[in-house]
């Protein structure tokens, strides 16, 4: 079964028994990143908190943090075989001569099947806010003493190359200054940066879009 929400991907993990939920009230200032930190280092499950200060928003921690969890989130038991079919791919060569060139269409068709599609709607279009939305609604956490705020860590920042429109998916650490702003921090080598400067040479603004709570197969991508 294709995990296509992170909800079917919790659910997964919890039949698994690779997830505990947390109902008691926490606080995003710092102390869910400590619970997460030392679950990490104890090889703990997964946890989910329902309850967090300040916010209706649930947090997903520590969702990747074994070999069996990432099995789950890839669909897999083996990734070199997933290491393998991608290598394949990116090297593919088209081969001479017509009856070598017909043996090629199941990889072709393969191929096909992985390009992103465009639709008119989708989940993400069910709620939409405009101008009651605001940063401070969502639960950003706090992970350390010494960080100058909250930060989304796990964000996919999407963003779109001025000429061949080809988007690129990142994950980059974002500040959040107040309700409405926040700071994107991508380094200079990075595509989304890339794309940035080239349109700012041009005198226009960038598009972006941040994906919080992706499917787990999606949130690999920006990796």
């Amino acid at each position: 079964m294709t995990l296509e929400s992170l909800g079917e991907f919790v659910e997964a993990l919890e039949q698994a028994g690779q997830l505990r939920r947390v109902k008691t009230k926490v606080s995003p200032n710092l102390e869910i990143a400590e619970v997460m930190r030392r679950l990490m280092y104890a090889d703990g499950p997964a946890v989910l908190f329902e309850n967090v200060e300040g916010s209706s928003m649930q947090v997903l921690g520590n969702a990747f943090g074994s070999m069996k969890r990432l099995e789950i989130a890839l669909e897999t038991d083996d990734f070199t075989e997933i290491g393998r079919r991608i290598t394949e791919l990116t090297k593919m060569k088209m081969p001479s001569g017509m009856l070598n060139k017909l043996k090629m269409l199941p990889k072709l068709s393969e191929l096909g099947e992985y390009g992103p599609k465009y639709v008119d709607s989708g989940p993400v279009k069910e709620i939409v806010e405009t101008d009651r939305a605001s940063l401070n609604s969502m639960p950003v956490l706090k992970s350390f003493l010494g960080d100058a705020g909250h930060f989304i860590t796990f964000g996919l920042t999407v963003t779109k190359h001025p000429e061949t429109e080809i988007r690129n998916f990142g994950v980059y650490r974002i500040q959040i200054i107040d309700d409405k702003h926040a700071i994107m921090h991508w380094q200079m080598h990075k595509r989304g940066a890339q794309h940035y400067r080239m349109l700012k040479e041009q005198n226009k603004k960038i598009e972006v879009a941040i994906v919080i709570g992706a499917d787990p197969g999606t949130v690999f991508t920006a990796v």
